[in-house]
C-alpha cells in the first residue's frame, strides 16, 4: 500500500477553499489506513469543520480505489460536480490525479504520498526501502515528522 500523511494544518486548508464551492473526496483504502487521514471518517469531520468556517461543502465523495480510472468513472455524479469549484482530495497522488483526469476540475490534494510501505502485525505504520535483498522499514510518523508532514488527519 503507499503510506501518506499531510503536508499542511487545517487552517491552511481552509484559507484556500474561501469563496470557493467545494466537494470532498477520498479513499477508504490507503488513505483511511494511514491513520485515517482519509477516508469516509475523516472526510466527514472535515466537512463539519469546514462548513462550521464558513466553506460551502457540497458533498463527499468516496471509492475503495481512488487509483482505479474506471472506479472513480462509477462514481462521477455530473449534478454534484457541476455545483462545485474544486475538489479536495484526501488520497495518495495517484488517486488525486486519476480523480483530476476523470472530473475535469481544480484539485487540492494536501496529501503527501511517500510511496509503498505496510502495516506492521503490531499495527504500526511503516515506509519501506529495499537495497538489494534488504528491506529496512521507518515509522511513518517519524519520517513526516522529520520532514514537517503530520502523520493524522486534519480533524
Amino acid at each position: 500500500m503507499l503510506m501518506i500523511a499531510r503536508d499542511r494544518d487545517y487552517p491552511e486548508l481552509r484559507d484556500a477553499l474561501i469563496g470557493k464551492r467545494v466537494l470532498i473526496w477520498t479513499c477508504n483504502t490507503c488513505a483511511r489506513l494511514c491513520n485515517d487521514i482519509g477516508g469516509t471518517d475523516a472526510a466527514k469531520r472535515l466537512s463539519e469543520a469546514l462548513k462550521k468556517d464558513g466553506i460551502d461543502v457540497v458533498g463527499i465523495m468516496f471509492t475503495h480505489a481512488s487509483c482505479i480510472e474506471k472506479v472513480v468513472k462509477a462514481k462521477e455524479d455530473v449534478e454534484v460536480l457541476g455545483k462545485v469549484d474544486v475538489v479536495v482530495s484526501l488520497t495518495c497522488d495517484t488517486g488525486s490525479i486519476c480523480v483530476s483526469s476523470v472530473f475535469h476540475k481544480e484539485v487540492i490534494n494536501p496529501i503527501f504520498t511517500f510511496g509503498p510501505g505496510c502495516i506492521k502485525e503490531d499495527g504500526s505504520l511503516v515506509i519501506w526501502k529495499k537495497s538489494g535483498e534488504t528491506v529496512t522499514y521507518e515509522g511513518i510518523a517519524d519520517v513526516a515528522s522529520r520532514i514537517g508532514l503530520k502523520s493524522e488527519p486534519f480533524v
